[in-house]
C-alpha cells in the first residue's frame, strides 16, 4: 500500500495519473474527472462531486485518501491551488504527448518532463516499509529469481547484473519455460521477483505464482498495485508510468522501474555484509591500470 502523503499541486498530477490503473472503477472515475477539470472540482462540495460521477460520498473521500490526503476538504484545496495546466521549468506541460511534427529539442523537452514526472510518482508511491522488507529477503534469499518480459525482461538484467556484482546468485527469466523451469526449483529459502508494468503479462504472472506455491517469497514491481501479479505477491512495489502515444513503447514505465531497482540495489549494498568488499573487488577486477591493455576484439588471421 502506497504512503499517505499530501501532495502538492505539481506532484497531484503525476499521482492521479499513476494510480488510475490500481484504482476500483468508481475511484477512476473520479480521478478522470479531477484530471479533466481540477479548478471546476475545486468549487464542488463532495456530494456535487459523488453525484457527477454517479458514486457515493463515501468513495469520493475514498478516493482523496488514494491520492494522498487525509479527506476530501485537502483535495479541494490542493485542486484550487492547481489552477489549470502545470509546466516545467522550460515551459514544457506536464504530460503533454508527443505529435507528429514535434522538432527533436521539443521531443527531448516533453521527454525530460514527461521521465522526471513518472521518477516522482514513483518515489511518492513505492512504500519505503515495502522496500525494506524486499532489501531484506533480497539479502537473506539463498537464490533469487527475477522474472520479465521484453521491455521488463531488460529492467529484470538490470538488477540481476547488479546483484550479481556483490556476490549474490540472482539470475534473470525473461522467457515463458525458462521462468516456469526455474520457478519450479525455488523454496523457502528463495525469493522471486516480478516485473510487469500491467501486472497482467502471463509470461511473468505464472511463474510467480508458481513459485509462491514453491514456498519462495515473492515482489511484484508494477504499475498496477490491484492487477493478478500484484495478488500473487507478498510485497508490491508500486511504481508510476503511463504509455500512450509515440511513448508506448515501455518508456516511463522503465523509468520508474528502474528507480526501484536502484533503489533495492543500494538497500542490500547498505545492509548486506560484505556486500561493499564485493563490490569493490568487482570494481577492480575490470577497473584500468597503468600498464595494463584490454584485450583487442581484432581477431587476426
Amino acid at each position: 500500500m502506497a504512503r499517505t502523503v499530501t501532495p502538492t499541486p505539481h506532484d497531484l498530477v503525476a499521482r492521479i495519473r499513476a494510480l488510475l490503473p490500481s484504482l476500483s472503477p468508481a475511484e477512476a472515475r473520479l480521478a478522470q474527472i479531477i484530471q479533466a477539470d481540477p479548478a471546476g472540482v475545486s468549487a464542488l462540495t463532495v456530494g456535487e462531486l459523488a453525484e457527477r460521477a454517479a458514486t457515493s460520498t463515501a468513495t469520493v473521500i475514498r478516493a482523496a485518501r488514494s491520492l494522498g490526503f487525509e479527506g476530501y476538504p485537502q483535495l479541494r484545496l490542493a485542486l484550487a491551488a492547481h489552477g489549470g495546466s502545470v509546466h516545467g521549468a522550460d515551459g514544457v506541460p506536464l504530460g503533454a504527448d508527443i505529435v507528429e511534427g514535434d522538432p527533436a529539442g521539443v521531443v527531448l523537452a516533453k521527454l525530460a518532463a514527461f521521465e522526471a514526472e513518472q521518477i516522482r510518482a514513483t518515489a511518492e508511491l513505492v512504500d519505503p516499509a515495502g522496500l525494506e522488507r524486499v532489501i531484506a529477503a533480497i539479502g537473506a534469499a539463498r537464490r533469487i529469481d527475477v522474472y520479465g518480459i521484453g521491455a521488463s525482461g531488460l529492467v529484470a538484467e538490470d538488477l540481476t547484473q547488479k546483484l550479481s556484482r556483490v556476490g549474490l546468485d540472482c539470475r534473470a527469466r525473461t522467457e515463458h519455460d525458462a521462468a516456469m523451469v526455474s520457478a519450479s526449483l525455488l523454496g523457502p529459502r528463495d525469493i522471486a521477483i516480478g516485473v510487469s508494468h500491467s501486472g497482467e503479462n502471463p509470461g511473468t504472472v505464472k511463474p510467480l505464482a508458481l513459485a509462491r506455491t514453491a514456498g519462495a517469497a515473492t515482489a511484484a514491481i508494477t504499475g498496477a498495485g490491484r492487477s493478478t501479479l500484484a495478488r500473487q505477491a507478498a510485497h508490491v512495489l508500486v511504481t508510476g508510468g503511463r504509455e500512450f502515444g509515440f511513448r508506448s513503447a515501455a518508456m516511463a514505465s522503465r523509468t520508474g522501474q528502474l528507480l526501484v531497482v536502484d533503489a533495492l540495489f543500494i538497500g542490500v549494498v547498505q545492509t548486506l555484509p560484505g556486500a561493499r568488499d564485493a563490490l569493490r573487488s568487482t570494481y577492480a577486477a575490470v577497473a584500468p591500470r597503468p600498464g595494463r591493455t584490454r584485450p583487442s576484439r581484432r581477431t587476426d588471421a
